[in-house]
């Protein structure tokens, strides 16, 4: 540990924490918005506009851990690789599931969207809260 950076910790750890309960809550957003207004024409849209937040939050987890990872001067630690792990393959589902929106989108077929975003949004959800075991 380094204690120079105690202050630092202790400053980031709240914010590490919120940004976990937010990016639980934009995974239930999303499940919200993927699976209500199928039919509407501002569907797509509307998950469109909402990515970019999701991602945000993600990023800014990151940059959290990050500052708290220097704090145990970068051990690697079940808990700090877990959580990079868990990172890795949030964003890789997210990048396959913004491909098949678009894929969905463009032959009209956003019903087998929607499952998929269940199951998807489902596995976000939970990965989210195994990182945050």
């Amino acid at each position: 540990m380094n204690e120079h950076l105690a202050s630092l910790f202790a400053y980031t750890l709240p914010f590490h924490v919120a940004f976990f309960y937010a990016l639980l809550v934009c995974g239930a957003l999303y499940l919200l918005l993927t699976q209500f207004g199928v039919a509407g024409k501002n569907y797509v849209l509307r998950i469109r506009y909402f990515l970019p937040i999701y991602h945000m939050l993600l990023s800014f987890l990151v940059l959290t851990g990050l500052i708290l990872w220097a704090y145990y001067n970068y051990e690697p630690k079940f808990n700090a690789i877990k959580m990079l792990v868990i990172l890795i393959v949030l964003i890789a589902l997210s990048a396959i599931g913004y491909k098949r929106l678009k894929k969905f989108a463009v032959t009209g077929e956003l019903d087998k969207f929607k499952k998929f975003a269940l199951r998807k949004g489902l596995c976000d959800l939970g990965l989210v809260v195994i990182a945050g075991i």
